[in-house]
């Protein structure tokens, strides 16, 4: 062989086992090839980061998608709207939904004809042939023995079947309903998915809404402290007060300031949870209308009668129940044989025989007799489990009862919280006066004014306060009786 020659060979040889060496370390590692590269992952989530509309690698990403547009002045029907067409989760529950839903059909397709189609064309290294000899005198012109071809030495073969399921048993109807309970289960569930993103969308409005309350009564505390600050500071000057008492009333302004600053925190975090939750940009400067109307508070066992109707929870584990039951008999009823009927028609391109192209029809059946149990271990593991989630049910019951007679008693004392705090404003701000006045004329020190501040602003945050917390439980309540928060948006306007 001439050297080029040769070379070439090496070169081919080195470059097939390199690949092969590759290949087998593909093949063998559990990392594989490491997967995407690190600019491949960059893209997809700069991609992501896009559609999500947040800032990827500290530089905005061109929006791909259109964001959701926000007025002015958010209210809670708007923002549940947004929720409802832009919240994450709930739109991770439709695909579970629809995962569940083409599960269904899938099982379904087991009571339906099963249609398949083959071919093959095959090489032999040689022909078939058999000898054949005539009685004498049979044939006066033929030979007396001859060859007759009875295989080809290549030829082709198609072959179409299409089987049809006959239930006697019930299996495969069984099978179909526990797949179709499965169904009910995945739409409770995303019931309950979208349940709780509305409470948390009433929750982070509420929490802005207080958030922002707040820090007015925080300057109004600071506005206080400061016209005692530049009293005591005055009073000190002329020695009618102390050196501690001027730093009292100083340490109290810096700690309302420090609040102040907390107070901006709190603004911007149920600022951002809110958008998290309803889906717009997460820096977005969502302004919220107030509410200022007193929620619709049910009895207890009014809430506990719709529960047990409509808890998607409960919903659920009832459907989780039917899916267990008839999963259990779809099982048994795979002990009996399995019945089918169906036709075929064949074709060979061999003309040895003729017709080439052949019907048939067939029905008959196939039994699993079980030797290996796995069939029994199968039947054993779904009555356990359906045992199971009969305590789940119970433990559900307690729970949710338990739920609604807290949030329901949390709701009516927050009112109750509101309805007080709203005449103890005035008594404090009278207190505050009166230590005011007794201050400038020597009759209390600094920390009877402070005391005074304190107790105004304590009512006042409870005045601003109790009312979004009490519209917070009684969505917490209709989250736990399980129905939709609409008539709660009605109520609060």
């Amino acid at each position: 062989m001439p050297a080029s020659g040769v070379l070439r060979c090496l070169v081919l040889c080195g470059g097939l086992a390199l690949g092969g060496c590759a290949t087998m370390a593909t093949f063998t590692r559990p990392e594989g090839d490491g997967g995407w590269s690190a600019a491949r992952r960059q893209e997809e989530l700069g991609q992501r980061a896009a559609v999500a509309g947040v800032v990827f690698n500290a530089t905005p990403v061109a929006v791909t998608e259109p964001t959701p547009s926000i007025p002015s002045q958010l209210n809670l029907a708007a923002a549940l709207a947004l929720a409802a067409t832009h919240n994450r989760l709930i739109a991770e529950a439709d695909t579970f939904v629809a995962s569940a839903g083409e599960h269904v059909v899938d099982v379904r397709g087991r009571l339906l004809p099963n249609t398949t189609g083959q071919g093959r064309y095959t090489w032999y290294t040689d022909s078939l042939t058999t000898s054949a000899a005539l009685p004498p005198g049979l044939l006066p012109a033929a030979p007396p023995s001859f060859d007759i071809k009875t295989r080809d030495a290549g030829f082709g073969t198609v072959n179409g079947t299409l089987s049809l399921p006959i239930d006697l048993s019930g299996e495969l109807r069984h099978a179909l309903s526990a797949a179709q309970a499965g169904y009910r289960g995945e739409q409770a569930r995303a019931w309950a998915t979208n349940l709780e993103q509305q409470t948390l969308v009433v929750r982070s409005y509420f929490d802005l809404l207080e958030a922002l309350r707040l820090r007015e009564v925080t300057q109004q505390t600071l506005a206080l402290y400061r016209e005692q600050l530049a009293t005591a500071q005055s009073r000190f000057d002329n020695g009618r007060v102390t050196k501690n008492q001027l730093l009292v009333v100083q340490v109290a302004l810096r700690n309302a300031e420090q609040q102040l600053l907390q107070r901006d925190l709190a603004i911007e975090r149920a600022r951002w949870t809110l958008n998290q939750v309803i889906g717009v940009a997460i820096d977005a400067a969502t302004d919220v209308e107030d509410v200022t109307s007193n929620p619709e508070v049910p009895g207890v066992d009014e809430a506990l009668r719709m529960s047990h109707t409509n808890n998607p929870a409960l919903r659920s584990l009832l459907e989780e129940q039917q899916r267990f039951e008839e999963t259990v008999s779809s099982l048994e009823r795979s002990r009996l044989p399995r019945f089918a009927a169906g036709g075929a028609v064949d074709y060979s391109s061999s003309n040895i025989v003729e017709p080439q192209r052949v019907g048939s029809g067939f029905t008959g059946f196939s039994w699993d007799l079980g030797t290996d149990w796995r069939r029994e271990a199968q039947i054993a593991d779904a009555k356990v489990a359906a045992d199971r989630n009969r305590i789940v049910v119970e433990r559900t019951l307690r729970e949710i009862e338990a739920a609604i007679r807290s949030t329901q008693l949390a709701a009516q004392e927050r009112l109750a919280a509101f309805t007080t705090a709203a005449t103890a404003v005035g008594q404090a701000e009278e207190n505050l006066r009166i230590r005011q006045q007794q201050f400038e004329v020597g009759r209390a020190d600094s920390e009877d004014v402070l005391e005074a501040n304190a107790l105004l602003a304590q009512q006042r945050a409870v005045l601003a306060t109790a009312l979004y917390q009490a519209h917070t439980r009684r969505a917490e309540l209709q989250q736990l009786i399980g129905l939709p928060l609409d008539e709660l948006v009605l109520q609060s306007r």
